[in-house]
């Protein structure tokens, strides 16, 4: 079968344009090792990746719309693995084996590359990374559906801030200590920290209007 030549070129573009944009990913990366987030540039990505900045420009826009699609990516990622997990134990709707299985997808992908996930643990501010990876895992988790008839969708928010925040905190510590403790037991730990609370608050796990009213009053709604 003969490819016609808009078809050989449309691929060979394709081609180009995961090659530039891996290059600028890396580049960055490795800037981020070295330097704090605001003493990047996109002349410095560029220069790295050897590519001019409409090409940075072309595909990003921005530094904050690297870190976006960045963060979108680390959250695909992990949501793809929290979803073959729960297929394979055969449990897609309990929230204990939900939430276990996001603990190891989320530690098990920060600790892959310990050199490239400190920068950004190291470099990036709190509040920024928080931010970056919210919105993101927010979206992609209500679009697979993967908590409905888990979490009530009033709470949702809440909830998913407290278990992300809860776990970027504790990954930040794991690394300010030197990787002292195994990776399984960071999860182990943030398991044990997590699972009670939002069992509290689980639809079909107790008392529904218990657990509501124990997130207003937490949150000062009386």
């Amino acid at each position: 079968m003969r490819m016609s030549a808009d078809a050989g070129g449309a691929i060979r573009q394709d081609r180009r344009v995961v090659r530039s944009r891996r290059a600028i990913v890396q580049a960055f990366e490795q800037l981020l090792a070295e330097r704090p987030l605001d003493k990047i540039t996109v002349s410095a990505i560029a220069q790295r990746a050897d590519v001019d900045r409409k090409t940075f420009y072309q595909h990003y826009g921005s530094i904050s719309g690297l870190l976006d699609a960045i963060a979108w990516d680390f959250a695909a990622r992990v949501l793809d693995e929290v979803e073959r997990t729960c297929a394979a134990n055969g449990r897609t709707d309990a929230a204990p084996e939900m939430l276990r299985a996001f603990f190891h997808a989320l530690a098990g992908n920060l600790s892959a590359n310990m050199a490239r996930e400190r920068g950004f643990f190291e470099h990036v501010p709190t509040e920024v990374l928080y931010e970056r990876l919210r919105a993101p895992f927010e979206r992609q988790i209500v679009d697979r559906g993967l908590i409905a008839g888990i979490i009530a969708d009033d709470i949702r928010e809440p909830a998913l801030a407290f278990v992300l925040g809860g776990m970027l905190a504790l990954m930040r510590d794991w690394l300010e200590d030197g990787d002292a403790r195994a990776i399984d037991e960071v999860v182990s730990l943030a398991c044990a920290l997590t699972e009670r609370g939002l069992a509290g608050i689980a639809l079909g796990d107790g008392d529904e209007a218990a657990g509501s009213a124990l997130m207003s009053e937490r949150s000062g709604v009386s």
